[in-house]
């Protein structure tokens, strides 16, 4: 399991990195090795978030708190546990303060919604001084939340990055030096990458088919298919390879009958 350990008090984060290293070794045959990287400030672990499997953070002295971080986490697609260390920054009434901010619409899976949730359930805390069972509870908590995580598929633009689910992607398709992806809710970006390789970083995923060199759809979000034309439910249409026609009807029967 890898792990982001974020403290911005040096004798705190040197301490925290021998007690997971201890804790690794305690664990070597029985959940495996931890894989530990250090930080000391927030631009160092903003840079590559989805690494991580768990974080332990307390930043106290900076701009951004240990709270504020974990919000930035979340905001950038993090779904790993985050564990804040509570010090001198009462971080639970931070939380409760800012679960009474977020408007209760009722929508199950509204932005609101979810961010209430992941408020409550992602974020967990833990006491300094750090007891060695209380860790010892919280990296169970991670493992066990390890074994439930579903997913992600990092999409790279110019700008920005995603990490969406795989039932978040419709289809995607060769566009110039680009590959093109339509996503949920009208959302379209254009990757970094070809077809090819996105393909390859895709076809462990079940419902992912290629209709051909220049494309691929999710079969869950298949309209229709006639002869050699494959319509998507947002009206946009593919040719399909007559190789490829019995495959996908097969695919396709197969989702449906599942769902």
């Amino acid at each position: 399991m890898h792990i982001a350990l974020c403290d911005d008090n040096i004798a705190d984060r040197k301490q925290m990195e021998r007690l997971l290293e201890r804790a690794s070794d305690r664990r070597i045959h029985t959940t495996g090795v931890f894989y530990i990287d250090s930080y000391g400030n927030v631009d160092a672990v903003m840079r590559s978030p989805m690494l991580y499997e768990a974080f332990f953070i307390d930043m106290t002295s900076g701009s951004v708190n240990g709270f504020q971080l974990a919000r930035k986490l979340i905001d950038a697609g993090v779904t790993a546990p985050i564990i804040l260390c509570v010090s001198t920054i009462n971080y639970r009434a931070i939380i409760d303060a800012a679960l009474a901010q977020v408007p209760p619409d009722g929508v199950e899976n509204s932005n609101h919604e979810i961010l209430r949730r992941k408020l409550k359930t992602q974020i967990q805390y833990l006491s300094k001084p750090i007891r060695v069972a209380e860790l010892d509870d919280m990296l169970d908590y991670a493992i066990d939340q390890k074994s439930k995580t579903v997913p992600t598929i990092e999409l790279r633009g110019e700008k920005d990055t995603l990490y969406v689910y795989e039932d978040e992607i419709m289809y995607a398709e060769k566009n110039g030096n680009y590959a093109h992806v339509a996503l949920t809710e009208g959302r379209q970006m254009d990757i970094l990458s070809t077809m090819h390789n996105l393909y390859t970083q895709v076809a462990g995923f079940e419902h992912f088919f290629p209709t051909s060199e220049q494309t691929f759809v999710n079969i869950a979000f298949v309209e229709k298919l006639s002869f050699l034309k494959l319509t998507m439910q947002d009206g946009h249409t593919f040719t399909v390879s007559p190789l490829e026609l019995s495959l996908l009807k097969k695919a396709i029967k197969k989702y449906r009958r599942q769902g």
